[in-house]
């Protein structure tokens, strides 16, 4: 959120129910399985690199082999499980956040 631009009192309130509901489905994520695993530990670091390395460090592995930030980008970009909320969010705001800044040239 930006707040340099001009904001309607109804953009920030719905920027803050989307901010509400993306924590509610974090705190409340039940990972079953690894790729579930990767997605909420990204949600808490932010950070493909300390995702890595957190996983490794809970014994993780990927074919007898540590985990590489690679892995931890591949599994976020991946198709997600059938109504994974949070990994459809996730790799939402991910691609978002990989996507190369627009250069803008004024005139």
């Amino acid at each position: 959120m930006d707040m340099r631009t001009f904001r309607t009192l109804n953009q920030p309130k719905k920027d803050l129910k989307e901010i509400q509901d993306y924590v509610v489905l974090i705190e409340n994520y039940q990972p079953q399985d690894f790729q579930q695993q990767v997605i909420i530990t990204y949600c808490l670091y932010g950070n493909v690199n300390k995702t890595a390395e957190t996983i490794t460090n809970k014994g993780y592995l990927i074919d007898a082999r540590i985990i590489e930030p690679a892995d931890i980008s591949n599994i976020i970009k991946g198709k997600s499980h059938n109504d994974d909320l949070l990994h459809k969010k996730v790799k939402s705001l991910y691609l978002k956040k990989k996507r190369p800044n627009r250069v803008t040239y004024s005139r």
